[in-house]
């Protein structure tokens, strides 16, 4: 019998349905924002991003601790076509905070600091009913540490992050984050379906700052969470916009395919509230379950109406591969096809079948491109990929290893503001003066202290098996749209 925790068994059976219903959770910020990871994303990164070692069982959850560690600033700013976006505070290669000033950086200065080191926390799901799902959170956290700590650290202070594995369950993450405000400084690039479990630690306690990209709603409005990038119920109008302007005919008949789950379904409403406002009329719309593979009924039924716009920004990669296939064989091919940032993913093609299921689909993102399609024009993508490579090798990239990454930034950039002496209290004061961030021009812009969601976006579309930029100038982003606040935004 595996040990029991705090009234909660580690071990215990989840139902099928109860797994989907929280993968769908992780979909519903891809369907809200169009920036985050799919259901599909999830499923198909299993197995490809573990954390950097084998987790060993520490206290409440296991843990793994990552170092050195190091985030750093470098690249140029994020830039976009019609309007200037955010920045992101350090300049290129300035080494002026890496080095212990002459006087000492005051040694163990708060929890977590000695003189040489800075160890933050990490928890994220890696292990229990669905194994290795967010377990690119802290790669990314772990890459970007061990590049600052090529750099001389900050401060004359290497940065380590603390793997944690909360095991898919509440009750963990919450007893972690209890154990952890006595152990680490502050918590980093965490990345969770239960979010909202630690938040009640966290928020009960906010002199400690919490750094990561929230899924609950309770942690997206916690005073002391900073994410790089902000998440709001709404939408941004530019992407549906420019699709309108590209073909102003096909808005008229447009179908979508949802996920029946109630932040994907919140989010399809968040979009169709935003394409409405715009004209574009719903001609079909169905909610689906999670286990649906067969969506041929669906397909007869919006060839049949005439639909000339077909979006699924509130699918999965998967299920948005499993409609353009079977679309391809009932050969209807409406005029647009959008898919969002879920799409966004190198599984979709084999998935679909043939690069030609998914020709000429549309994709919209909050993101420059990393998969590498940036590398040359956004040198935080380089950065990126070059040190994702160097700390795991050949492990999958995926949006949860970005978030890590700009969270790692996003502190350190807040830890060289608050100076050698290091607290929580001036760390949280730097925090509070940042608010316009991009990440050296990794996202869109947005605002980590007053919690603005980004707005800008890359039009990006399929290829010959490809993703390519569309009317997006290389390195930037669009900024043409705004920010659509719906009821409870």
């Amino acid at each position: 019998m595996r040990p029991r925790i705090r009234g909660v068994w580690e071990g215990r059976k989840v139902s099928k349905r109860r797994r989907f219903v929280a993968l769908g959770a992780a979909l519903a910020l891809v369907a809200a924002c169009g920036s985050r990871a799919s259901q599909a994303q999830i499923v198909e990164a299993l197995g490809n991003g573990g954390g950097a070692g084998t987790a060993r069982t520490a206290g409440a959850g296991g843990t793994n601790a990552l170092g050195p560690g190091g985030s750093g600033d470098t690249g140029a700013g994020a830039t976009n076509g019609e309007t200037s976006g955010g920045t992101n505070g350090g300049a290129a290669g300035d080494t002026s905070a890496n080095a212990a000033p002459p006087g000492g950086n005051g040694g163990a200065t708060d929890v977590g600091v000695t003189g040489d080191s800075i160890t933050v926390a990490n928890i994220s799901i890696l292990t229990g009913p669905v194994p290795g799902l967010f377990a690119g959170a802290p790669k990314g956290v772990q890459a970007y540490f061990a590049y600052q700590n090529s750099l001389g650290g900050v401060f004359g202070r290497q940065l380590k992050v603390e793997q944690q594995d909360d095991q898919f369950d509440c009750g963990i993450n919450k007893s972690i984050a209890e154990d952890d405000i006595n152990k680490y400084f502050t918590f980093v690039g965490s990345f969770s379906l239960f979010d909202g479990c630690s938040g009640e630690v966290i928020q009960a306690h906010p002199e400690i700052p919490d750094i990561h990209v929230p899924l609950s709603d309770s942690a997206q409005t916690m005073p002391n969470n900073f994410a790089p990038q902000p998440v709001r119920a709404g939408a941004s109008t530019g992407p549906f916009q420019y699709i309108k302007d590209q073909h102003p005919n096909a808005i008229q008949k447009v179908g979508s395919l949802i996920g029946n789950v109630d932040t994907a379904k919140a989010g399809w409403e968040n979009a169709k509230y935003v394409m409405e406002s715009l004209g574009y009329h719903i001609q079909y719309e169905r909610i689906f379950q999670p286990t649906e593979t067969d969506f041929t009924a669906d397909i007869v039924q919006m060839k049949a109406q005439g639909v000339t716009l077909l979006t699924l920004s509130s699918a999965d990669v998967k299920t948005m591969a499993r409609v353009e296939a079977k679309a391809n064989q009932q050969g209807w091919h409406p005029e647009v096809t959008l898919l969002g940032a879920a799409g966004y993913d190198n599984t979709l093609f084999p998935l679909a079948g043939s690069n030609a299921a998914v020709e000429g689909a549309y994709l919209y993102l909050p993101t420059s491109m990393y998969l590498g399609e940036d590398r040359n024009d956004v040198p935080e993508v380089d950065l990126f990929d070059t040190w994702m490579q160097q700390t795991n090798p050949g492990a999958n990239i995926d949006l949860f290893t970005v978030y890590g990454w700009v969270s790692a930034e996003l502190f350190v950039q807040a830890l060289k503001a608050a100076g050698p002496q290091a607290t929580r209290a001036s760390l949280l004061a730097a925090l509070q003066q940042i608010d316009d961030f991009n990440a050296n021009g990794m996202l869109a812009p947005g605002g980590p202290a007053s919690k603005r969601p980004a707005t800008c976006y890359i039009m990006a579309q399929v290829h010959d098996g490809k993703f390519v930029r569309v009317d997006s100038p290389a390195g930037q982003f669009r900024c043409d749209g705004t920010y659509v606040f719906r009821s409870g935004g």
